[in-house]
């Protein structure tokens, strides 16, 4: 078949996309990645050597001609009713307080007329902040009461499987529903036509359709969306051309550490509204697939395809990751690879980094918002114990992580999808056969005390726990943990676990294309 992936990024740096591809791609089937550019990617047309075709939208032209068209007009007519509303509930209330005036004078004759506006005008807006904070203070703590409540009901309903999870709390959104989807829409990127900082137009709609018409040319038998966000650039494309439709949810998009106004509003509303139209659909692990499953009736029975990678033949440790640390060779460290961003524990971890036992050091290889942060922190208490890596190309990462002792993954507990979270790294370190200590996390600790491979953390995250772990580790149980990286890697990669998922699911998309076209006019599951 003819498949057509869609996603929101260059395509290219993301694995998980990347290993579909090729898979699909070996199978017979011809593939091709709608993608935007990036930083990271510039050129418009890629064929990769196994024929894998990319194909990345320049949309920024057609979303400035639309908005000018569409959206300047339909923000300025919402700017008016709101600014027509607040002018009426001004001139209602002046003319209250007129009405008012003639008799409070009559009351108390002493008083002027200007005295008494400035009064009332005072003491009434003092009134309506206390009032207003009161019941926003109330309304804050009943809702982080309900919220931590809901969320342990999740976490427990997730972890059993149950059979019985008709009233799973789905996350709840807060913007009503009144409020129109093209709203949440322009507010999913930030808005450059508001300031100077940038000239694009960041509206996700607009890319959304001209990926879709981009994919509509391609005229595919399949199309397969990866992300929250590029769902609704697929239905686009199924309902054109009548094709069976793929999600791939990398995580939960309601619950990610990255949240903004609006934006978890905006997720739910889309799954709601396609996850029961779905033809196939794929998430990145048990509990993911179980939040979908309960807190979305409708959704078709997902099929789990974690972020395992193919066993990697590694040959002798040249040495490359202390070279460009700094350290000598016999230094042990303690590696964390991946984006500097908030909620991922860094902070804490480049604290622990000053406490470390003697001939340990830490490294932080990757890039981010962050960096700038967690530079300045270590050199005010880490000292030399804490080096920073730029990131390193996705096909040379495990001869530099090879080098480490062990890896970190030191996620915050502050979301549900932490908490489910089975990130790239889980294979990246064990491949490198290198142990890992993780979060105490549903996902993170089953795969550690299943093979052996790791450790997991105190509850307590502190940097005194970390630095008390890595402190416990002898050369014996650094020895058992990498014949467990060894046995976790032989029994849970790509290759042979999840490879197979996906090809199935196509091979059952397939048959159901060959029925359609044989009848046309039938309706098949």
């Amino acid at each position: 078949m003819n498949v057509c992936m869609i996603v929101h990024n260059s395509g290219t740096r993301d694995g998980r996309v990347m290993r579909e591809a090729h898979t699909l791609q070996a199978a017979g089937h011809q593939v091709t990645i709608i993608g935007i550019p990036e930083s990271s990617a510039h050129s418009s047309e890629e064929r990769l050597a196994d024929g894998v075709r990319i194909s990345r939208v320049e949309w920024y032209r057609e979303a400035r001609r639309r908005f000018r068209r569409s959206g300047i007009p339909r923000a300025a007519l919402f700017a008016a009713v709101c600014a027509g509303l607040a002018y009426g509930l001004y001139r209602l209330a002046r003319a209250a307080i007129h009405q008012t005036i003639p008799l409070v004078q009559r009351v108390f004759p002493a008083l002027a007329a200007s005295d008494l506006r400035q009064g009332v005008a005072i003491v009434a807006a003092s009134s309506a902040v206390l009032t207003l904070w009161y019941a926003a203070s109330a309304t804050h703590k009943r809702s982080v009461r309900r919220s931590q409540n809901r969320e342990l009901m999740r976490r427990r309903m997730i972890s059993i499987d149950s059979e019985h999870a008709s009233n799973f709390p789905r996350i709840q959104t807060r913007i009503p529903h009144w409020i129109p989807d093209w709203v949440l829409e322009m507010g999913l990127e930030p808005l450059g036509w508001l300031g100077a900082k940038t000239a694009r137009f960041s509206f996700h709609r607009y890319r959304s359709e001209e990926l879709a018409a981009a994919a509509i040319r391609l005229k595919p038998d399949v199309v397969h969306c990866h992300d929250c966000l590029a769902l609704p650039t697929g239905w686009l494309v199924k309902k054109a051309l009548a094709i069976p439709l793929v999600y791939d949810a990398h995580e939960i998009y309601e619950a990610v550490a990255s949240r903004r106004p609006g934006v978890t509003d905006y997720f739910g509303r889309v799954h709601e509204k396609y996850l029961p139209l779905l033809d196939g659909f794929i998430a990145v692990n048990d509990s993911a697939a179980n939040y979908y499953r309960y807190a979305y009736p409708g959704s078709p029975r997902a099929v789990v395809i974690r972020n395992a990678m193919e066993r990697a033949e590694l040959g002798r440790y040249d040495g490359r990751l202390h070279y460009a640390a700094g350290l000598p060779l016999g230094e042990k460290i303690l590696i964390y690879q991946g984006g500097f961003s908030k909620l991922r524990g860094l902070e804490t971890l480049v604290r622990a980094g000053a406490l470390l036992p003697a001939g340990w050091s830490l490294v932080m290889m990757g890039s981010g918002a962050l960096e700038a942060e967690l530079k300045l922190l270590a050199a005010a208490g880490a000292g030399g114990t804490v080096k920073f890596l730029p990131a390193v190309p996705q096909q040379d990462l495990l001869s530099w992580t090879q080098g480490a002792t062990a890896g970190i993954v030191p996620y915050e507990d502050k979301v549900l999808n932490h908490w489910i979270a089975t990130p790239n790294k889980l294979w990246e370190y064990p491949n490198a056969g290198v142990p890992m200590i993780v979060q105490p996390f549903f996902e993170m600790r089953r795969i550690v005390e299943t093979y052996g491979c790791g450790w997991p953390l105190p509850e307590q995250f502190t940097p005194e726990g970390i630095a008390n772990l890595v402190g416990s580790l002898t050369e014996g149980k650094l020895a058992v943990a990498r014949d467990g990286c060894r046995r976790f890697i032989a029994q849970d990669n790509w290759s042979s676990v999840y490879q197979p998922r996906l090809l199935q699911l196509y091979k059952d998309l397939e048959g159901r294309n060959q029925r359609r076209r044989q009848n046309p006019d039938a309706i098949f599951p």
